[in-house]
This record gives structure tokens, sequence and C-alpha cells, in this order.
């Protein structure tokens, strides 16, 4: 396996987390323009700017900040890191990816656990394995049950319509009202599904769920919407697994240093939750949810924990776009002071180095 590092540096001049709005490739041929536009949620700015991995390759955004590509051409895929183009080879997928699919890491790259890249199909229970290093993908069906009014059998899918996230090498997805579904990705047998049991929160309203990995811990975000009105937020509510207890505690604040970043796919077919640090350009305690549930709107709520307050942002409105194929999504920095991730990269380095060293004394030696 090995990490290589691209010309250039970050594909964007704006500073991550960036919201983009990808319109896909263009519909008049006497354009050559592919570009897309990028909103800064530090500075509110925007800026247009043809990146080459979104504009060649099948992109496939993941809360950990790392994007799997596909490339269409050769079904070749890798791991691509946007705030300086850092890829990792992946090998190919025989027939490429279902249309509707949905990408998380079990951890990441360099993680003493291991790092599987994990694809969903949104139509159907398949999911695609490979873990870095790994010379092809594996297929895994899956048959999760769950019953209606106690007695109904119905399958469901893991990654649709449910909130999911992966901490230290296992996925946590929504499964009943008093169980969570987990894939545990450890070991080299294949991944070992289960569940745990847990109360669910009670939702007496519409509203939208997501799970947010943040520094080892995982979280529950509810939005609440105003009745059967999903352009409009009641509420948030806001919830840390105890582990401990297997129990959903209600937390207040996610603290000063960090930021959650919440979407999705139109409709709320699927959802994203991330996490990353606040650095020196974000207001830390902030939860920025872009409203994906709506349909024919791209509002970016930003919610301060702290103040209780909510502020909408309309980053896309009245600028003369269409309507993208798929909502705005977040491209995040990579949380690359993790020892971790430190030490995965010092290796690659140190590997290259020798690749290198000896391909001079073959050289020399000739």
């Amino acid at each position: 396996m090995e990490s290589v590092q691209e010309p250039g540096v970050s594909p964007s001049a704006l500073a991550l987390p960036l919201l983009v709005h990808d319109l896909g490739p263009s519909i008049d041929d006497s354009q050559d323009d592919d570009s897309q536009t990028q909103y800064s949620i530090s500075s509110q700015a925007l800026s247009t700017v043809a990146i080459d991995e979104l504009r060649h390759y099948r992109c496939f955004e993941t809360p950990q900040g790392w994007v799997l590509a596909l490339d269409p051409a050769s079904w070749q895929t890798f791991l691509w890191r946007p705030q300086d183009s850092e890829r990792i080879q992946l090998p190919p997928k025989e027939q490429g990816f279902p249309e509707n699919c949905k990408c998380l890491l079990s951890d990441m790259p360099g993680a003493a656990s291991g790092c599987a890249v994990v694809v969903f199909d949104l139509d159907d229970n398949e999911m695609w394995v490979c873990k870095i290093g790994a010379t092809d993908w594996d297929s895994h069906r899956y048959e999760p049950t769950m019953f209606v009014k106690g007695r109904i059998p119905r399958l469901t899918n893991i990654a649709m319509h449910h909130g999911i996230a992966a901490v230290a090498g296992k996925i946590y997805f929504e499964y009943t009202s008093d169980e969570m579904g987990v894939i545990d990705f450890h070991g080299e047998e294949g991944p070992k599904f289960g569940s745990i049991e847990v109360d669910m929160v009670d939702l007496p309203q519409m509203a939208s769920m997501y799970l947010v990995e943040s520094c080892g811990e995982l979280f529950l975000v509810v939005i609440f919407f105003v009745g059967k009105n999903v352009h409009k937020i009641a509420k948030h509510a806001l919830y840390k697994m105890d582990f401990s207890e297997l129990a959903w505690c209600e937390v207040d604040e996610i603290g000063g240093d960090r930021v959650f970043l919440l979407s999705g796919d139109r409709g709320g077919i699927s959802c994203f939750g991330a996490s990353c640090s606040a650095g020196d350009h974000l207001r830390g305690n902030h939860i920025y949810f872009l409203n994906h549930v709506a349909i024919h709107e791209n509002f970016l709520h930003v919610i301060d924990l702290k103040k209780g307050t909510e502020e909408e942002q309309r980053p896309f409105k009245h600028k003369g776009y269409l309507m993208p194929l798929r909502s705005p999504f977040w491209l995040l920095p990579t949380q690359c002071t993790s020892q971790a991730q430190g030490s995965y990269f010092l290796l690659c380095n140190l590997w290259r180095r020798v690749k290198r060293a000896i391909i001079c004394s073959l050289y020399f030696k000739i």
C-alpha cells in the first residue's frame, strides 16, 4: 500500500470545511466547464473552482474527511484527501458501484484497528468492503429484519433513512426503538454483524436523526421540524452515548474546539454526520445543518449550542444556479494531528525514501 502526494496543494482557495454545489457535467457541449461552486462556512465566501477529482472521477465523501474516488474508465479506486490532494491507492472494483451509494471508513487510515473502506448500496442490502492494503473488494449481503407492530417482519437498509457512524473500527447504525446495529471490522475474517440494546430517543414530531463520531465518542443529533413543515426548524436535541451503561445521555454542548457538520441526500434518503476541529477559523460548539430534507432548498442552519440560537444562511440562493443532481455536500479536513495519522504518513514517507534509495542504487550499479 502506498500513499501518493499529487502535485499542488488543496484544490480550493477557501479554507476547509466547505459546502460544494456540484451541477455535474455541463449539459452545453459548447462549454467545457465542469466547475463546482464552494461555500466557506468560516468566511461565508463563494468560490468557483474546477476540482479535477470531482470532474474526472465518481466521488463519495466520508465523515472522516477522505473521499473515495472511482475511475469510470478503469474502475480503479483510491482515497483522496481534499486538503492537500494526498492519495491512498486501492484495488480496482470489478463492476463499479451502483447508482445510489454511501461510503464510510471504519477508522482513520493508520489506526491500530486497521481501516476498512465500506460502501453501502442504498437500493439493496449489499455492501462492499476493502481494507487499506488489500488486493480486492469483498461483497457482503445482509438481512437485518425489524418487526413492525411487534410481529410483522420487514427488511431494512442499514444506510437508507438512518443515521450511521464509525467509531474505533465499528460502524453503528439506527436499527429499532430499543437496539442499535453494529458492524465490527476487527480481525481478518470479515465484518461481523450484531446489535446492542439501547433505547433510542422518542420522536414525537417530524425529525431527522444523525449519528456523529467526534474524538472517539458517538453522538446523536436530532433536528425537529415545525409539524410537517420541513422548511422550518423547531428545535434540536443532542445526546452522547455512554457505552458503559449503553444509554443515550442528553448533553448541551460538544465543546468549544469542534463543530458538527450535518447533511445528506435530497429528501432524507440518507444522512451524513461529521465532526471537525473548529481551529482558528470556525466558531466552536456549533452545528452546521444543511437542510437536505427540504427538497427544493439548500439552506444552511447554524446552531449555536451555547447561546441556544439559530441562524439561517442561504449560500446558493439567488445565484442563478440550477438545482444540482445531488444536494450540496461537505468537504472537510482530516484530523491529521492524531497520533495514528501522523505515524501512518511518517511510515509512508519513509517507504518512499527507501524505494528511491533502492532505485538510485540499482541505477548506479548498472
